[in-house]
Order: C-alpha cells, then sequence, then structure tokens
C-alpha cells in the first residue's frame, strides 16, 4: 500500500483553470481502486478548502501546515492558537503594520488593511465565497498566518516578535507564513501515517511550492510538480511537469502505480 500526500495549490489544482483536472480524478480514483490511499495535504485551513475538494476521491485532509487532520468524516487533530496567542499577534500586526490573514479551521479572520494587494486578495476570496471576519469576532480563532511585508526591516521585526509561537515559511517577494510552533505538512503526514499504522516507507508526497519543503524532506518518496521552486529539487525523488501538464499522472505512471 502507498499513501500519497498531495499539496493542494498549483500541485493538484491547476492555477490556470482553478479547477483539480478530471484526468487527476481519474487517476486518483484509479489509484485508491487499487488499494492505496490519497491525502490532501494543504497549507490551506479546512474553512477555506472544505467545500472545494468533499468530491474528490480521497481519504482524508491535512489542513493549515499540520493544525489540522480529517481522516473521511473523523476529525483526528486540531490545534489552535491560545488567548495569549492571539492577543501577540494582533499587537504586532498593528504595530509593524503587516497585513495579514488569519487562518482558522472553521473562518477567516483580518485585522486592519495597509495595501491595495490586500484588497485584492480580498476579493479573490470573496468571488470564491470565502469572507473574512473581524479579529474581535467572538469566535475568532486561527492556526496560521498569511502574511505580507512591505519591506526587510519589517518582516525581521514582526518574526522576532512572535518567534517564540510561531515557524515562519518564507516565500519570494516578501510574502510569508507563519505555523504554530512545531506544525507543519510533515508532521501532520506523520500523524496520519501513525494514526493507521503505516510506515513511513509507504509515503509519497507531491508538492511545488516552499511550504512543501518539510513534506518533501520527510517522505519516503518525493515529488516535485513543475518548476515554481527549483530549489526545491535536492529533495525531490521525482521531477515531474505542472499541474497545467498533469503532472499528478505522469508521475503515478513514472513510478509504475498507474498503467
Amino acid at each position: 500500500m502507498k499513501v500519497l500526500f498531495l499539496d493542494y495549490d498549483g500541485t493538484l489544482r491547476v492555477p490556470n483553470t482553478d479547477q483539480v483536472s478530471k484526468e487527476s480524478i481519474t487517476s486518483l480514483d484509479t489509484i485508491r481502486k487499487r488499494g492505496n490511499l490519497a491525502f490532501i495535504n494543504t497549507g490551506r485551513c479546512y474553512y477555506s478548502i472544505g467545500n472545494q475538494v468533499e468530491h474528490l476521491p480521497i481519504d482524508g485532509l491535512i489542513c493549515g501546515c499540520g493544525t489540522y487532520i480529517r481522516y473521511h468524516d473523523t476529525v483526528l487533530y486540531e490545534v489552535k492558537a491560545n488567548a495569549i496567542q492571539k492577543e501577540k499577534v494582533v499587537h504586532a500586526l498593528r504595530q509593524y503594520q503587516v497585513d495579514a490573514f488569519l487562518e482558522g479551521h472553521a473562518g477567516l479572520f483580518m485585522d486592519q488593511r495597509y495595501s491595495d494587494y490586500t484588497n485584492r486578495v480580498v476579493a479573490l476570496f470573496e468571488k470564491q465565497g470565502v469572507y473574512m471576519r473581524p479579529v474581535n469576532a467572538d469566535d475568532f480563532e486561527f492556526s496560521k498566518m498569511s502574511l505580507y511585508y512591505k519591506s526587510e526591516e519589517q518582516k525581521r521585526n514582526f518574526e522576532k516578535a512572535l518567534q517564540k509561537d510561531f515557524d515562519f515559511i518564507t516565500f519570494p517577494n516578501l510574502k510569508a507564513e507563519a505555523v504554530l510552533r512545531h506544525h507543519s505538512k510533515a508532521t501532520g503526514m506523520k500523524k496520519i501515517l501513525n494514526e493507521l499504522h503505516l510506515p513511513m516507507e509507504s509515503s509519497i508526497a507531491f508538492g511545488d511550492s516552499d511550504n512543501d519543503e518539510d513534506m518533501l524532506k520527510a517522505a519516503h518518496c518525493s515529488v516535485l510538480i513543475g518548476d515554481n521552486a527549483p530549489h526545491l529539487s535536492e529533495w525531490a525523488t521525482i521531477k515531474a511537469p505542472s499541474a497545467d501538464d498533469e503532472g499528478i499522472t505522469w508521475a503515478l505512471q513514472k513510478m509504475n502505480l498507474l498503467d
């Protein structure tokens, strides 16, 4: 038995169409009928992805870089920022004027907006039916953040203020993600395997960007999809075409898991 762990955006979801291709769906369905398992392992929290993937042939979800784990209809694990962490984050966002989305598994939240870029991202979310709520809402909770900096100094100061509580993942163009410490796509993958009493040797990870690095390092077999993050090539067992060019199906055929 093989256990597939698939990043969603840019790996399974085709950026140009904002959809998972019919070929990828057929490939996953075939893989599972042959006795294997498939999990989405995404940086997105459950709130912003759950209704988009409910039709897919998968066995579960790892969301928010390992902060939420679902096996079929059972939530196996969930962690949220505590009251002190929430207060520290809101204070730091305002002190350093950082644009951020605070991502919870039951909702998305934001404080103040400091750039037009944030407005454009909010509009994109709303187009998908995902709406932001204020941090003073009664149900405010989050497990990770998407961050948009204006300068390296701003980035450095903000991350220093929160380094005891969060791990930071850096992306190009002064973007970053912050995840509650000691959580990642790799820890989520390991928790699923432990829960199902399956060895790491059964794992195959598919990813295309910086927040996939830990997962690609940890998996027994790692597939780098496309050329969005060529610096991750050293961790890849297989380098596959992009999602636009059916990289997942190509890789599964390369591994002789599909005819």
